[in-house]
């Protein structure tokens, strides 16, 4: 019989609207703008052979707490300073908060079920930082002993064999960027790891507003596939879907966020 896991977090994984993928804001401002009363649904699949359902009431108790997010005065100017965003979405986005009806999170026979529905504007929102609260729960569940300095060690050692291996090589044009929220160990791991690869002269950024902000870091992110699949739903013809998806991106960003998709 299958026990359920035990809630590990006494609080909660997020701990701000922003610790989550750039292109998310980048993308919902858009849907803001264009698509505003568009519905959507969107559903979690594992694509491994994990018994993820034990997992399911610490996840539920993740996805009540993330309804107390907000924008804080100084993340919110912030992004102002940001050339992407416009005076009315932030505006709005001040506003929002999470709304857990959305998740539907189910144990099925161990298998982990989760399905978001609700305005695109909103839904939006959920993916990024509700992968990254399955990752951290399983992870902590599987291996409670891992520390941030455990992290960065291991990342040591792998970078003195990428020194090795790249030795005498030129790497003038070589650019790494950090895109793991949705599969990090852990939120604190994540930020030991992109501060110790700050250090580094390849290292150009990272996906999420939440350490760009307080690190010091260039955001980088443009939009997601996500946007070219809602347009096939969209777009009254299938076969110029994307053609359609690619205008709507410029018409919102004519001058920035050109370079598609993530």
């Amino acid at each position: 019989m299958l026990k359920r896991a035990m809630t590990r977090h006494a609080s909660p994984i997020l701990q701000t609207l922003l610790d989550t993928d750039a292109y998310k804001l980048h993308m919902q401002q858009a849907v803001y703008h264009r698509y505003y009363d568009v519905n959507v649904a969107a559903e979690f699949r594992c694509r491994g052979d994990d018994l993820l359902g034990i997992h399911a009431d610490a996840i539920r108790e993740q996805v009540a707490a993330m309804q107390h997010l907000h924008l804080s005065d100084e993340e919110f100017h912030w992004l102002k300073s940001l050339p992407f965003f416009k005076a009315d979405y932030l505006d709005w986005l001040r506003d929002f908060r999470y709304d857990p009806s959305q998740v539907q999170v189910t144990n099925n026979h161990g298998h982990l079920d989760i399905r978001l529905s609700g305005p695109w504007r909103e839904v939006i929102m959920w993916e990024v930082p509700l992968l990254a609260v399955i990752s951290e729960v399983v992870h902590q569940h599987r291996a409670p002993g891992v520390t941030p300095q455990m992290a960065v060690n291991h990342l040591e050692t792998k970078l003195r064999e990428f020194n090795a291996l790249t030795d005498g090589l030129d790497l003038s044009h070589f650019r790494l960027m950090d895109f793991g929220t949705r599969r990090r160990f852990s939120r604190e791991v994540q930020q030991a790891i992109v501060e110790r690869l700050k250090q580094e002269p390849w290292f150009i950024g990272t996906s999420n507003y939440d350490l760009a902000r307080r690190l010091d870091l260039t955001p980088m992110g443009t939009q997601a596939h996500e946007w070219f699949q809602a347009h096939q739903q969209i777009s009254p013809d299938l076969a110029n879907s994307q053609r359609a998806a690619l205008q709507a991106w410029l018409d919102e960003y004519p001058d920035q966020l050109g370079i598609a998709p993530d």
